[in-house]
């Protein structure tokens, strides 16, 4: 059995990651002094603020890590795509496929050319789920295909997407944010080290 998985789009998607955590748990560090040191003036209310945190970083946490949620697997009879958050399986057996298209949006599994759109194909595995499609894995998948003599491939791209250099701009932009929650954690962080000091 073999398997066509998804990974992270760049290293820098999970400096970002780390960055909106270290600033919610700051946050939430301060509401904690705050209600430990018994500060006048500002009243707050723990469970509803822990809750709310709790909330932020698990949206966070499935928008960067939902991609561990989606994989192919294949052998020599059949392939199935396995979403694991809509507790789904779609399956069809290799002897049905007679035409794979290789597409910009992911790979498309037919019956023949004549019914190689999205809606009538016998099963689409996106290139993009939370994430990128692994290189290797797609083309292990790919070399395995043309293995098979009775499938016509056809493939629309010269790099594969989301590798290609254009993906860079969006690794800049994640690299910006990152340095922008950076500047925007410092004064929680000195907030916590003055109360910390003023109050231990």
């Amino acid at each position: 059995m073999h398997k066509i998985s998804y990974t992270y789009t760049n290293k820098a998607k999970i400096i970002l990651y780390l960055m909106i955590v270290a600033l919610c748990l700051l946050r939430l560090t301060l509401l904690v002094q705050i209600k430990l040191y018994r500060l006048e003036d500002y009243e707050v209310y723990l469970l509803p603020s822990l809750l709310y945190y709790f909330i932020i970083i698990s949206v966070f946490t499935l928008c960067f890590f939902g991609y561990k949620f989606f994989y192919t697997v294949y052998n020599d009879h059949e392939i199935t795509y396995c979403s694991v958050l809509r507790n789904k399986k779609y399956s069809i057996t290799l002897d049905h496929i007679g035409f794979v298209r290789f597409d910009r949006r992911g790979i498309f599994l037919c019956e023949d050319a004549a019914h190689g759109d999205r809606e009538s194909c016998l099963l689409f595995i996106p290139f993009f789920r939370f994430g990128i499609i692994d290189a290797l894995s797609v083309n292990s998948f790919f070399e395995f295909l043309l293995t098979q003599e009775h499938i016509q491939i056809q493939k629309t791209f010269k790099v594969l997407p989301g590798y290609g250099k254009s993906w860079m701009i969006l690794s800049l932009l994640y690299s910006l944010i990152s340095f922008c929650l950076l500047i925007v954690s410092m004064e929680p962080l000195y907030t916590v080290i003055v109360l910390y000091q003023t109050f231990s």
